[in-house]
């Protein structure tokens, strides 16, 4: 606004914002105490919505309304702030938009907050397939940066479809937590022959978590278009559906006569129907540890890893811990991705990088 109208704002201006917003706050220390650090934020919440009203005055030029930075300003303070009786106060991380739609920071504004496994970040999430041959060198052929908050699972299909514009798609895709599914391993096989592998994601319903019967415990024949449950009942009736998200299911249902006298039924279902939900039988994948896609050995050929640092993570150089990676060999990292972030590629048996880390990215 001060390049744009500098008379209208230097003759609107309220003196005292002179001194209050001279200097840079990263410059400054913040008051100590939480009630003055509370007044402070009030304080600026106020003065950012007492701007925001004077570019609405009629005497206000209307170009100033249209700045991206004006923009910005009124997104941000809708979301941080709220007027209660006259008084401005900062909104509750309860009562703020999600974090698909909360800005974050005013100098990016397609930066997202999130945080996995415990590990806090704002910015962005960059995607990286690596090649993992033994006798060969290990080489980055695909790198994806998307907002914090974009599910893993939704890279799967256009990583596969970049690799296969450039032919480099690989026999088998050895991927971490959550970008594997049993959708995403059958479509990967159907539509480029890879072989999808790795951790495929847990069922969270009621049954596995009260140790009751998950769809995991359901024998389900494609071919016969039946299903049998643990009790060896098998399913009457078979119904190709969608759910209500829109995926598409089959829909088993188990005769009444051997659902109502069984004496597990409350391990299987609440409801007083006798049918389940069920992956249509093409996406059924064995959730087994020791099968063919889930099953990665520790100590096989392909056993290189990413390992991540940064400022965040303790003393410079130290892996961010991630319990469930274990020593698996993954083809695909997930990385928290702020500008002060390096990557660490370790593994690697090509010169002249071999046992020592890569310069930063």
């Amino acid at each position: 606004m001060a390049t744009h109208e500098p008379e209208w704002l230097a003759g609107w201006a309220p003196p005292e914002w002179f001194d209050r917003y001279a200097i840079r706050f990263e410059d400054t220390r913040l008051p100590k105490g939480k009630v003055k650090q509370t007044e402070l934020i009030e304080q600026i919440g106020a003065d950012g919505l007492r701007l925001l009203a004077a570019l609405h005055a009629p005497d206000a030029p209307g170009s100033l309304r249209l700045l991206d930075r004006v923009q910005n300003l009124r997104q941000m303070w809708n979301q941080q702030y709220f007027v209660d009786i006259g008084q401005v106060h900062r909104r509750d991380l309860k009562d703020r938009p999600p974090g698909a739609d909360r800005l974050v920071t005013p100098y990016d504004t397609d930066a997202r907050g999130s945080v996995k496994r415990g590990i806090f970040w704002d910015g962005y999430e960059v995607h990286l397939t690596e090649t993992c041959e033994p006798d060969s060198p290990n080489l980055i052929t695909y790198v994806a940066t998307t907002a914090s908050t974009a599910q893993d699972v939704r890279l799967v299909a256009p990583i596969h479809a970049h690799l296969a514009e450039r032919d480099l798609l690989p026999d088998r895709h050895l991927v971490d937590a959550g970008y594997a599914t049993a959708r995403e391993v059958v479509t990967a096989r159907r539509n480029h022959k890879v072989t999808l592998v790795g951790p495929i994601l847990a069922s969270t319903s009621w049954q596995t978590k009260d140790g009751g019967f998950s769809q995991a415990d359901f024998a389900v024949d494609g071919e016969n278009r039946q299903v049998t449950c643990p009790n060896g009942a098998t399913s009457s009736r078979w119904a190709e559906d969608r759910s209500q998200e829109g995926t598409a299911v089959v829909r088993a249902r188990f005769p009444p006569s051997a659902c109502r006298p069984c004496k597990t039924r409350e391990q299987c279902t609440r409801s007083n129907s006798h049918g389940d939900e069920l992956p249509p039988p093409q996406c059924v994948v064995d959730r087994n540890p020791t099968s063919p896609h889930t099953n990665i050995s520790p100590g096989g050929p392909t056993a290189h890893r990413l390992a991540l640092v940064g400022p965040s993570s303790g003393s410079p150089g130290s892996p961010l811990p991630r319990k469930e990676d274990g020593p698996g060999p993954w083809a695909v990292a997930r990385v928290p991705h702020p500008s002060a972030w390096r990557l660490h590629l370790r593994g690697f048996d090509m010169s002249p990088h071999a046992g020592r880390p890569w310069p930063p990215l």
